[in-house]
This record gives C-alpha cells, structure tokens and sequence, in this order.
C-alpha cells in the first residue's frame, strides 16, 4: 500500500512539478512539501483536499486507500468522451 509520503512524490513527479512550484501554487512553503514526501510531517485536512483538486484524484487516491486512478472528462464534449470511453474499451479487452 502506498503511503501519502510516496504517491504525493510521485504525483508530482507525473506532473512535472518541483516541490517549489507546488508549494507556491497552495501558498506554503517549500520545506513543507519536503516533509510530507519525507514522510516527516502529513498535510492537514484542508490541505488534502487542495492537494485532490490540485493533482485530480480522490483522498482515498492520495493517502493510498484505493488505488483507482479516475480522469475526469466532465469538459469533453460527446465526441471526445466517446473516443477516451473506447480507448478504455480496447484496453481492457486486452487483458
């Protein structure tokens, strides 16, 4: 199970995103951003829920609770949702 210290790393790392620049963007400091991947200190609740809205996953995603990725699509029109709904399709056939 992964803990908030290593998806939060890794979420960032997906994303291009310095601990410096995701600091700036939830108005703390670098050096806080540090200790949650460090493991050292964990980010409060509101925090959490800046981080889910930031990087677009649920909690649950970010403390490692489920590990179901979800892409929101609620901005696509129909067209393009149908094709992201068929790339779904063909992948999990393949398994």
């Amino acid at each position: 199970m992964y803990k908030l210290s290593e998806r939060l790393k890794e979420l960032r790392n997906q994303n291009n995103i310095s601990q410096n620049a995701l600091a700036k963007q939830m108005n703390l400091t670098r050096a806080t951003v540090n200790a949650w991947e460090m493991g050292i200190s964990s980010p409060n609740a509101q925090s959490l829920i800046l981080l889910s809205q930031f990087f677009k996953v649920s909690v649950d995603y970010l403390l490692g609770i489920d590990n179901t990725e979800t892409v929101d699509i609620t901005l696509l029109n129909k067209e393009e949702k149908n094709i992201i709904y068929s790339l779904v399709k063909y992948f999990d056939e393949l398994k």
